[in-house]
């Protein structure tokens, strides 16, 4: 199922959807900005930082980051770089 999130977004792309972002980069943890870090790990307290992708949401910077539960769920928090939450899942 590692093809299921690439076909999502190019499905929507397909139709138009403009809150998709438009591109993802895998980033060191390090690259993060503090303040996005400090509101994604809000979200998540007591999860470890798996990844970190940027992106572009309706033109604009932003970072998706992913957590890893103990069962090896992952979480993600993706933070405009002003520290607004775009979305949670």
């Amino acid at each position: 199922m590692k093809w299921a999130p690439l076909a999502t977004l190019l499905l929507a792309a397909l139709v138009g959807c403009q809150n998709e972002p438009t591109a993802d980069e895998m980033i060191p943890i390090e690259q993060v900005p503090p303040n996005v870090m400090e509101v994604a790990k809000k979200q998540f307290p007591g999860l470890n930082v798996d990844s970190v992708y940027k992106m572009k949401v309706d033109g604009k910077d932003a970072f998706e980051v992913r957590f890893k539960d103990k069962r090896g769920k992952i979480r993600e928090a993706e933070v405009a770089t002003d520290g607004s939450i775009i979305a949670i899942e």
